[in-house]
This record gives structure tokens, sequence and C-alpha cells, in this order.
């Protein structure tokens, strides 16, 4: 990255892990709904990197 370039986090889905082990995610615009094998598998068919919160993980990021 060069020094007129900036790094962008955007929102591109939420999503929860559900009992069982698989995943929902809807669209950070409120639209959409996706239903996952895993939450790592949403990450990456989202080509995303998952970032947890709640339950003591706050702010653990996982690719």
């Amino acid at each position: 990255m060069g020094d007129d370039e900036k790094a962008v986090t955007e929102v591109v889905a939420y999503g929860l892990t559900l009992p069982g082990g698989t995943a929902a995610t809807v669209g950070a615009n409120g639209h959409g709904f996706g239903r996952w094998t895993s939450a790592h598998s949403a990450a990456r068919r989202l080509h995303s990197d998952l970032v947890w919160l709640g339950d003591g993980d706050a702010g653990k990021s996982a690719s």
C-alpha cells in the first residue's frame, strides 16, 4: 500500500453460528440471507474475514 492509500474496512454481512455449527448471514444493507455449512465457509464464499463479537471473543479476527 502506498503513502496515498488508506485501508478500508467494510461490513458486508452480519451472521451467527447456529446450533450444530451451521451459520446464517444477512447483508449489511438488510437484504439477502444466506445459510452456510459454517461461519468459515460463509467468510470464504463472501471473500471476507470473520470478526467475532461477544462471549469474550470481541475483536478476534480469523480468515
